[in-house]
């Protein structure tokens, strides 16, 4: 004989069914839908990316909380990314782009942007196809609103986020937004400053830290940033003031930790980060300002440095101040950075000095390119050039790579690699790095730290 249900059962299905329905019954209200047309006259302020813009805005919203306002803006004709800016209006300093929804599939003239009584909120092309969307139809959304930090919400009756731009960062993090171990909020640099799609370069929170990553033919490459296992859960990027008076800040991030862990070395090998607990988790210092530091953000930039920039209104110009960048004089060596000198170059003390080449090194220029790639088949004849103390940005985060072994063992390995450019030999332990992407070689005034160059015969 079946047991009989219980009544707690009925009662649970009755609630929830309750709150489904009064979740899916609150919508917008039909006076705050709006729908806005990308055309008209362009913006005539001075944009990052050298871009042209227009403002939206329409009867219900102004979509402006200083010093954030929603934009479309585009860097070739009749591609438009929608996107918040960072400015002050009446300034003639340079404003900034701090979120992106669409970098990677702009929309032409005529696009539009609705948001609609289910409460979702759509990108879509002139051709009606859904570039993106908030995917938050019948969720009980029942407004949007543009907040002070720069984020876009969608909440519900009782004011509760729906929806999140922080959720969504593209290659910035404003005062107050996190990055979570779950990778889906990681952020991605631009191509470059004209091409606003996927670049190469990111930073995860993961369980080796919070790392900085060059995807090169599908490799992940670690170059930089925080490798600290269990380093925590969610990252934080922040503006604390220093005192009672809030005269002086300091930019931060805040991490809830997971364990003790409280420094890591990079680069050079210096001490990187300094600790201090604060509820439960972490700040690890960037900077110290001696001036109000709120209006800041982080940004993961195409050449792949790390950079937080800083809203300063005691100069006439130029007001967005670098107030941070984890390749340079103070923090990790510039010359660390793998596309300080581009495709290939060797780099020290902060200055690319010197294009290697089989017949020695020459002159550095923008133009210098490692040996073209050695074919990938039996018998392809292949040699070395090499370079006395220089190291990989790689050689930091791999330990030298792997060994001991002798330097002939680590040239066979590299030879017979079709994805291995060259190796750095360390004469002294017998380590063996193999690389798959040179870029920038550091000099190293470790004789015994040797490059190795592969090219054709």
């Amino acid at each position: 004989m079946a047991s009989p249900i219980s009544p707690l059962f009925f009662q649970f299905i009755f609630i929830s069914f309750f709150a489904f329905a009064a979740t899916t019954l609150a919508k917008v209200p039909a006076n705050q839908t709006f729908r806005f047309v990308n055309e008209g006259e362009f913006g005539d302020r001075i944009i990052e990316y050298d871009a042209s813009y227009r403002v939206i805005r329409n009867d219900v919203y102004s979509f402006y909380t200083f010093p954030f306002r929603l934009c479309f803006y585009n860097t070739t004709p009749d591609a438009h990314i929608f996107a918040i800016r960072a400015g002050i209006p009446n300034d003639e300093s340079l404003m900034r782009w701090v979120w992106d929804a669409n970098r990677n599939d702009p929309v032409r003239e005529n696009a539009t942007l609705t948001f609609g009584e289910d409460g979702n909120f759509v990108l879509a092309d002139v051709d009606g196809r859904v570039v993106w969307q908030t995917n938050t139809a019948n969720k009980g959304v029942t407004g949007i609103r543009l907040l002070p930090n720069g984020n876009l919400v969608l909440f519900d009756k009782n004011g509760k986020f729906v929806w999140q731009s922080f959720d969504h960062p593209t290659d910035t993090l404003l005062v107050g937004q996190s990055v979570r171990i779950n990778g889906r909020n990681k952020l991605v640099s631009r191509t470059s400053d004209v091409d606003g799609s996927d670049g190469p370069y990111s930073i995860v929170l993961d369980r080796n830290g919070f790392i900085m990553y060059l995807n090169y033919s599908g490799q992940q490459l670690i170059y930089g940033g925080w490798p600290i296992k269990d380093f925590g859960d969610i990252v934080t990027f922040d503006a604390l003031p220093e005192n009672e008076n809030a005269t002086a800040y300091e930019l931060v991030l805040t991490h809830q930790q997971t364990n003790q862990s409280t420094t890591s070395t990079a680069g050079n090998g210096r001490r990187l980060l300094q600790v201090r607990p604060i509820g439960g988790g972490s700040t690890y210092n960037l900077n110290k300002l001696n001036y109000n530091a709120t209006i800041s953000f982080l940004r993961l930039g195409s050449d792949g440095n790390l950079r937080a920039f800083t809203y300063y209104d005691k100069v006439s110009y130029l007001k967005w101040d670098e107030s941070f960048a984890f390749f340079s004089s103070y923090f990790v060596r510039e010359c660390a950075l793998p596309s300080k000198c581009g495709a290939f170059g060797l780099c020290d003390k902060r200055m690319c000095v010197a294009c290697p080449s089989p017949k020695g090194l020459l002159g550095w220029s923008e133009s210098c390119r490692p040996p073209k790639p050695v074919p990938c088949r039996s018998g392809a004849k292949v040699d070395y050039y090499k370079i006395v103390g220089v190291e990989h940005f790689l050689n930091t985060y791999l330990d030298d790579g792997e060994g001991p072994m002798k330097v002939e063992q680590c040239r066979d390995k590299c030879t017979k690699d079709c994805k291995c450019v060259g190796f750095i030999y360390k004469e002294d332990t017998s380590k063996c790095l193999t690389a798959p992407i040179l870029g920038t070689l550091i000099k190293d005034v470790n004789a015994t730290s040797v490059g190795y160059i592969k090219y054709s015969k």
